[in-house]
């Protein structure tokens, strides 16, 4: 993995966290905070869980702490400008790395007394990535089930809105 293939993939991420921000914006305070994720309980929490991942995978790569308390997360909107300010960091850091960079090795520690493991940074980076790709399909279903259908998630249209064109299939 290059850094410029990265950069893809978290400028995608961006957009599609935005799309399930932007969805989930819609839902009711009870709605939010209910139990309807099946792995995190609510909306609320899993959204949580995916910022505070991917935040953890970037501090490992830096080699610094994470810079906030995924506890004290209240609102959506306090996600939300979490999340803005932890992308434009990702593609910041993202941006400055070189081959020898993306294949420097990280010490992660995963807790729950789980032995630390070395891992290259792109492969912490490329983690962060998929597990929030896996965890938004997870919502895709819970917000569906709630009533409020995300929009489609494929990449290309992401690619293609990008380019400046429009997808010709309604």
């Amino acid at each position: 993995m290059d850094q410029s293939g990265l950069l893809a993939l978290y400028t995608y991420n961006a957009y599609a966290n935005k799309l399930v921000l932007d969805t989930a914006a819609q839902l009711t305070a009870d709605e939010l905070v209910g139990e309807s994720s099946p792995s995190h309980g609510s909306v609320h929490r899993l959204l949580v869980h995916m910022l505070a991942c991917e935040a953890y995978f970037l501090t490992c790569c830096q080699g610094r702490l994470l810079p906030f308390d995924p506890g004290q997360i209240s609102t959506l909107d306090d996600i939300r400008r979490h999340w803005q300010a932890l992308e434009q960091e990702q593609q910041s850091f993202i941006a400055s790395l070189g081959a020898d960079d993306l294949a420097r090795m990280v010490h992660v520690d995963f807790g729950g007394g789980r032995p630390t493991l070395d891992l290259p940074a792109w492969q912490l980076l490329m983690q962060a990535f998929l597990h929030s790709t896996h965890h938004r399909g997870e919502l895709s279903i819970v917000l569906t089930g709630l009533g409020y259908p995300l929009p489609t998630l494929d990449i290309i249209l992401h690619f293609i809105e990008q380019s400046g064109q429009e997808w010709p299939v309604e």
